[in-house]
């Protein structure tokens, strides 16, 4: 049976997304979608604003199965975030991947490979990641990750696919369409949910905010940091300074970013000091299924003598997967949702 995927953190899930689910089941009728979710943390650094579980539980809508991105592999730069994914998704045999694009020209996509030494210049002098990237060649975000899917997937039997991204941009702040907008106008204001996002979608939201008071103790009580991952040039420091003055991570970011220190690196900086999160050897041979239908649960009968698949979580069988376990030991001590009992629960089966 084919199988073809797409990447996603559904933070939260909205009309856009469920666009893209259902292009994709109009392309591949008769092929296993398998979403690869990020769990806890985006890709920037910001705790997600619902479960895992429950942004799975929207996927099956119209996927099949979604296997977990673990927030260590996803809270990462866009290169390595794209590099992790792939290799979620390869691991399950896909043949496709598809993602967003503003362009929609595949073509255009792979032959930003040639700007590549460029891009390596600006960001040896300092540049961030999208702004060494903008400098080598006008792009527009979706069409970046994109480029940073493709260079992932070159060299492999996957082929990238398309959708084209209409009604709204990656990064709008202020909704200008009737039925699309972004992830980041509907986080600038939540009340966007009941128009933005599909009806059964929870206005029940996680607040990062109430992670801050821990935050602070956490930092305060470090002895060393060398052994943190992410954590280099100073970062560690940088934020400590601010942290004396700032009464919320919104301030503290605030704070804290400037030209060489981007928001997104610090709000990675931040996650990795929260958890304690050391260095460690990020090979990862499982893939973690946070639920599927009956159909997708053929399809991981006939993989599984060649994926080493898991369904339920439990201390011991990676360091990765520890992390996701002490993330959610912590995130229950402060908002009391019974999230370990989810991560270590049975998988989603509508």
């Amino acid at each position: 049976m084919k199988a073809v995927g797409t990447i996603c953190e559904y933070n939260p899930f909205h009309n856009g997304h469920l666009y893209q689910l259902e292009q994709i089941r109009a392309q591949n009728p008769d092929s296993i979608i398998i979403v690869c979710l990020s769990t806890y943390y985006t890709m920037r650094g910001d705790l997600s604003v619902h479960l895992p579980k429950v942004k799975a539980n929207y996927a099956l809508n119209k996927a099949d199965i979604v296997v977990a991105l673990p927030s260590v592999l996803a809270v990462n730069s866009a290169d390595n975030f794209a590099k992790n994914s792939v290799n979620e998704l390869a691991k399950l045999q896909v043949s496709s991947i598809y993602c967003g694009s503003e362009s929609n020209d595949l073509e255009y996509i792979k032959n930003i490979n040639f700007t590549e030494d460029e891009i390596k210049s600006n960001l040896n002098a300092h540049l961030p990641y999208k702004k060494a990237t903008a400098q080598a060649v006008d792009i527009k975000p979706n069409d970046l990750l994109a480029y940073c899917y493709y260079k992932s997937i070159k060299n492999t039997n996957i082929d990238l696919k398309l959708i084209k991204r209409v009604g709204s941009l990656h990064h709008e702040d202020l909704p200008n369409h009737q039925v699309f907008t972004s992830s980041q106008a509907i986080r600038n204001n939540f009340n966007l949910i009941s128009k933005y996002c599909p009806s059964y979608v929870s206005t029940n939201l996680i607040d990062e905010e109430l992670l801050f008071p821990y935050f602070k103790f956490m930092l305060f009580n470090y002895n060393n940091f060398t052994n943190i991952m992410f954590i280099r040039d100073g970062i560690e420091k940088h934020i400590l300074n601010n942290l004396k003055t700032a009464n919320s991570f919104k301030e503290l970011y605030l704070k804290c970013s400037n030209s060489y220190f981007t928001t997104s690196k610090i709000k990675r900086a931040c996650f990795y000091l929260l958890y304690n999160i050391e260095k460690i050897n990020l090979d990862y041979p499982y893939s973690y299924i946070l639920g599927f239908n009956e159909k997708g649960r053929k399809y991981l009968n006939e993989i599984k003598k060649t994926s080493q698949i898991i369904t339920n979580n439990k201390l011991g069988l990676s360091k990765i997967l520890d992390y996701e376990i002490k993330i959610a030991n912590i995130l229950d001590s402060i908002y009391h949702n019974k999230l370990l009992s989810l991560e270590l629960g049975k998988p989603i089966m509508p």
